[in-house]
């Protein structure tokens, strides 16, 4: 008799394991820094790590990184010791110096993650808001811009084969911008809304970077009581990416 349940358990194997993906292998072993230093708590904002984004320092925490947070001006003595830098939406602009700093750091092998959110969000009335802070910084060198404008989609489900999309399978837009690119050659896509890029990533001399529209999937619901805050870091795949991409800025 042909041994029949030889294959049937093979197949139940594979389909198993097709509906389980493994996660992330990567073990976090470096140092990051989250910017708390450009108004990240103005207004509703709350993307800090004792506050909106202590899940998102945890899960790093998790894996084995070391994080810290500041809210100095950027010098690049400072930015220098760090193997990721993550600027959630800022609200006060960057000074030249500390912009200069930042390009130092990203040419000479550093890596910094760009968390945006939508036009118009001037959440401490100063005339400035985080799509015209980013552009100040990002637009001619590092080959991308932010869009000034303002888009949801929930859930987003347009994304691309990627070294920072590993098991995201959806994820979520709660009014933020696009992104455009201008040099297609350093700047790639990874997850694109309204058929435009949503979440890019790319090289800037020796170091690496990604982009995000929107500061809202990372809110884990947590912080100032006086803050309209949401749980989406719980909602489909918006951790996983948050933790994929410090993952690849990392290595």
């Amino acid at each position: 008799m042909k041994n029949f349940f030889g294959p049937v358990l093979l197949f139940l194997v594979l389909l198993f394991a097709s509906c389980h993906p493994i996660d992330n292998p990567i073990d976090g072993d470096g140092l990051i820094l989250f910017d708390e230093g450009h108004a990240q708590t103005a207004g509703n904002a709350d993307w800090v790590i004792d506050g909106g984004y202590s899940e998102f320092a945890d899960a790093l925490k998790e894996k084995g990184y070391s994080v810290e947070s500041t809210d100095d001006p950027f010098d690049y003595s400072t930015l220098a010791r760090y193997d990721v830098v993550i600027i959630p939406e800022p609200n006060i602009r960057f000074s030249s110096d500390e912009i200069s700093a930042l390009k130092r750091y990203v040419e000479n092998g550093g890596s910094v993650f760009f968390i945006g959110n939508h036009s118009g969000a001037d959440r401490n009335n100063d005339g400035w808001d985080p799509v015209e802070i980013f552009n100040e910084v990002v637009n001619d060198d590092f080959g991308f811009r932010f869009d000034s404008n303002t888009v949801s989609e929930d859930p987003i489900e347009d994304i691309l084969v990627t070294p920072i999309t590993y098991g995201v399978n959806a994820v979520g837009m709660w009014a933020g911008s696009t992104i455009t690119i201008i040099n297609d050659s350093k700047v790639h896509v990874a997850i694109r809304a309204y058929e435009k890029p949503y979440v890019v990533y790319g090289y800037y001399g020796s170091g690496k970077f990604v982009a995000i529209g929107d500061s809202s999937p990372f809110d884990d619901g947590d912080g100032d009581p006086g803050d309209n805050l949401y749980d989406n870091w719980y909602d489909y795949d918006d951790s996983v990416l948050a933790v994929n991409i410090v993952d690849w800025l990392s290595k």
